[in-house]
């Protein structure tokens, strides 16, 4: 059931004529004034509607056409959404477009820039998707793809856009970085840019970093001190997408709980508990077999292993007893690939942008004691 067809020897496509030119074109087709054929296989057509009102063209015979495979009449649906969609974002579009080993639901041209845009109706595996898509980029043609199939989205990737896509009985809604929105929405988004491909999240403003900060009692001399450990830097992206990295590090050469800006303001903290902070530097273990970045008592110099921090962490925990800061540092992106959707707060900001970031303002930290 193609939407292109010869009238007159002129590429037509059905959805793009008004209802006065489609029925002024189905009169002459009746009174035998002009001359409608498939294009690729030449064969006579006639003009139809499908159920949900999607004017097309067939075959006036029936045949096993090898140059129109069967569609069902939501994937008809879809391939005109698609078309409906490129030209309301500026470009040209035709259906059922080809190229050397290609055949394209829907061909997007804006300028040197083209999209295949792909309704996948059946099941296909990661490497058809891969196969076609090669057949695309030879022809330097971006291909994307939406299909019915939710198994078969892989992982974010640039070079294969996938998308699941389901289909009710008037619309079509597809899923991009975990939000649904109608299917037109995405195929002005993607061309438009606003949606786009993102290796990292980022606002352009440090991470969110948390820190734990725990009072120990020494071992050796019994004093107490405040040592503390970097659950995770976070960063909420613009398009709605978090990232987090979290940190459960032991004997480490080179650990977050080091950096600058955590020193300074834990500090803070044990400055206004008058508690002295815990000593943080290379120091040997004989349980490790080496030396590490290491915690140690600032009265008597003992070595806080790790092995035991972990398990008095846990008990603190368990028991609320901790000290929760939160501030702005660390780095300015944190890896993610995903599609990034422009939801009215922008997007991730790009590579070098995120690249540059060296640090925020010291903002006044969120504190929650726990005890």
């Amino acid at each position: 059931m193609p939407l292109l067809a010869m009238v007159d020897g002129v590429r037509t496509v059905s959805t793009l004529l008004s209802d006065e030119q489609w029925q002024s074109l189905r009169t002459d087709v009746r009174a035998g004034r002009c001359s409608v054929r498939l294009p690729y296989c030449g064969v006579v057509a006639y003009l139809r509607t499908s159920k949900l009102g999607v004017r097309h063209f067939a075959h006036r015979a029936a045949s096993d056409c090898a140059s129109h495979s069967a569609e069902t009449g939501q994937h008809l649906y879809a391939k005109n959404i698609i078309v409906q969609a490129a030209r309301a974002a500026g470009w040209d579009a035709e259906p059922e477009a080809r190229g050397e080993g290609w055949v394209a639901d829907v061909l997007a041209t804006g300028g040197m820039s083209k999209f295949a845009f792909e309704v996948q109706w059946s099941a296909q595996t990661r490497d058809q998707f891969e196969h076609r898509q090669h057949r695309y980029a030879a022809d330097r043609v971006h291909g994307v793809w939406f299909t019915r199939y939710e198994r078969s989205v892989p992982l974010p990737r640039r070079d294969l856009p996938v998308f699941h896509t389901a289909f009710a009985a008037d619309s079509v809604t597809t899923v991009v970085n975990g939000t649904a929105m109608p299917l037109a929405d995405a195929v002005i988004g993607l061309l438009t840019g606003r949606i786009g491909f993102r290796t990292h999240v980022a606002t352009g403003q440090p991470a969110i970093t948390q820190v734990s900060c725990f009072e120990y009692p020494c071992y050796r001399c019994s004093g107490v001190s405040l040592f503390w450990e970097v659950e995770r830097e976070v960063i909420d992206g613009p398009c709605g997408t978090r990232a987090e990295i979290r940190h459960a590090l032991i004997w480490a050469q080179d650990r977050p709980e080091a950096r600058p800006d955590v020193r300074r303001r834990v500090a803070m903290e044990a400055g206004r508990l008058g508690v002295p902070l815990a000593n943080l530097g290379s120091r040997y273990s004989a349980t490790a077999r080496g030396s590490y970045t290491a915690f140690s008592c600032p009265s008597c110099n003992a070595l806080f292993g790790d092995w035991y921090l972990r398990e008095y962490v846990m008990e603190a925990r368990a028991e609320d007893a901790f000290l929760l800061v939160t501030f702005p540092g660390g780095g300015g992106r944190i890896e993610q690939p995903h599609w990034c959707r422009d939801a009215g707060q922008g997007q991730c900001v790009d590579r070098e942008q995120a690249a540059a970031l060296t640090g925020g303002p010291d903002l006044a930290p969120a504190t929650h004691r726990h005890r």
